[in-house]
């Protein structure tokens, strides 16, 4: 514990010992004075303001009133009756030791009582001096109190920490006098707004059996306060500069709230939403209050949710984004993310940092490559590797019935391009597309290429000839292109496949020579790769 002179010769009492010499004198175990050529004292320690009963020491006070023999004996050890404050009298063995400090003469008188200590009381004072030494030693500002809330230790840092305060701290003042004192002196270092409320609000948390609470200093520093009773009623208290961990939690802060990629902070348990930045309010579309009241998983599309939840609940670290997920906008809108995901530990509790990539554009333009990979950019219908793959899966399928493959070629349709131009030819193109999905009842249209189309159906019954005969009656209508009427008509090969037949591609070769077939017989007909297939049964639009 370090404490000022208290007295106006102070400062030069301490330029002549030096605060060493003051914290040696403050903190030792026997009562001392420091005197000056008058025999007034300018300086008692501890011990001795406890030992002769006194709350400070005032200026011009002669130590004749405790010692009425002055001057004494400069033998070692003398004898003498000394007087405290209330009038009681104790034999005591003094030495005195006299020194000329520059222009000044000095002496001190150490103090022995003649009753001896007992072994717990040295041990007791030999706890408290190792005490004062300890908390010096602290790199925090330390305050220790008794059962009433009165000073009992503080160190250097402490005092220095309230400077606005130091001169008055002494053992045994109440802690709620030192807090007026410093709310009175108007240099309190606490950023205080009503001053009564935050003197009541102080107090009642300083009783708590733990308090701990943040405050902000006038010069813009950082302070934790860290009051802890102790078993016998007392409190120890620590002050901690947290100036630079706060810096640096506004930093993040400032990262986090100006970053342009939604971030969400979690709770790790129940997945609470604690924090959302600016871009996560846009993004979704939701309100502060409104996006604060849901869960990370709560925008997850249906069927997601619970997976995001699952998987998030069974983190042990950070985890990079592999997977898209589908959210869902406040104005309902879907919208494909990734989600990088960082575990944060808080003291005993974990967090979780969301950051969320919107890939919504990329997963579009994924899924329109892969639509143009498999169907026809003119006509819009799936193209050969489309069809072959559909044809595939269905004769892979193990599923009963058999695979019915409709080969279509065009009748008529060089002439157009040649009369009409290719864009004319294309436009047809797409129009027939259009009148053959018509007719094919959900089964697909594929366009082969050029002016080959062809249509995939299953069937458990008998080969119906019906669609055949639809596609062809499609065609007896003119297309018109440009304003002008063009007539086509259309040629067709039919081939089936049982459920134990794989072979794709000879089913294919049935479907074309039956379309070979069907244009030898003039035309604007259809064939079925069948022996049983007669000119009787031969079906004209």
């Amino acid at each position: 514990m370090t404490k000022d002179i208290p007295i106006s010769t102070g400062g030069i009492l301490k330029t002549m010992l030096g605060a060493e010499v003051i914290l040696l004198l403050e903190n030792c175990p026997l009562p001392v004075f420091i005197l000056d050529a008058a025999g007034l004292i300018v300086f008692a320690n501890g011990t001795a303001r406890e030992f002769f009963d006194l709350d400070d020491v005032s200026s011009g006070r002669a130590i004749a009133e405790f010692f009425p023999e002055w001057p004494l004996n400069p033998a070692p050890h003398s004898r003498y009756e000394t007087t405290d404050r209330s009038g009681r009298s104790r034999s005591c063995d003094v030495r005195v030791t006299s020194w000329q400090a520059g222009d000044a003469s000095l002496s001190a008188i150490w103090i022995e009582t003649a009753e001896r200590e007992a072994p717990a009381g040295l041990a007791l004072r030999e706890a408290n001096l190792r005490l004062r030494y300890v908390i010096e030693m602290l790199p925090q500002a330390v305050c220790v109190f008794d059962s009433k809330d009165r000073y009992v230790l503080w160190n250097r840092k402490y005092a220095e920490l309230y400077a606005e305060i130091a001169e008055h701290l002494r053992p045994g003042i109440a802690f709620e006098d030192i807090l007026r004192i410093s709310l009175a002196s108007g240099s309190i270092r606490e950023v205080v707004g009503d001053q009564d409320a935050w003197l009541r609000q102080r107090m009642t948390k300083f009783r708590q059996p733990v308090a701990q609470e943040e405050h902000q200093l006038q010069d813009g520093r950082w302070l934790r306060y860290d009051d802890r009773r102790t078993p016998d009623g007392g409190a120890i208290g620590i002050r901690i500069d947290i100036t630079e961990l706060k810096q640096r939690e506004e930093w993040l802060r400032q990262l986090f709230e100006a970053n342009p990629m939604p971030m969400l902070l979690c709770d790790g348990n129940s997945l609470a939403i604690l924090e959302a930045n600016h871009a996560a309010m846009d993004f979704y579309g939701f309100g502060r209050s409104d996006l604060l009241s849901k869960k990370a998983h709560d925008m997850h599309a249906p069927g997601e949710s619970e997976v995001f939840a699952a998987r998030l609940s069974g983190l042990t670290g950070d985890c990079e984004a592999r997977t898209v997920w589908r959210q869902q906008m406040a104005d309902g809108r879907e919208r494909h993310v990734m989600i990088y995901v960082r575990l944060l530990h808080e003291r005993s509790e974990h967090r979780l940092l969301l950051t969320i990539a919107d890939v919504s554009e990329r997963v579009l333009a994924e899924a329109e490559a892969t639509r143009l990979a498999h169907h026809d950019v003119l006509t819009g219908l799936p193209n050969r590797i489309q069809f072959y793959k559909s044809l595939d899966e269905s004769l892979q399928s193990g599923k009963p019935g058999r695979t019915v493959v409709y080969c279509l070629d065009l009748d008529g349709f060089k002439p157009v391009n040649d009369t009409f131009g290719h864009a004319a030819g294309d436009e047809l193109l797409k129009l027939v597309g259009e009148r053959l999905k018509a007719e094919a009842g959900g089964n697909m249209v594929a366009r082969l290429g050029g002016d080959e189309f062809a249509i995939l159906m299953k069937t458990e019954g008998a080969l119906d000839t019906g669609l055949a005969d639809r596609c062809i009656a499609a065609f007896k209508d003119a297309f018109v292109i440009k304003g002008l009427p063009i007539s086509i008509g259309v040629s067709i090969g039919i081939a089936a496949a049982g459920a134990a037949d794989h072979d794709r591609d000879g089913l294919v070769h049935a479907a074309d020579r039956a379309l070979y077939r069907a244009k030898a017989a003039g035309r604007n007909t259809w064939r079925i790769d069948s022996e049983e297939d007669t000119p009787s049964r031969i079906k004209r639009a």
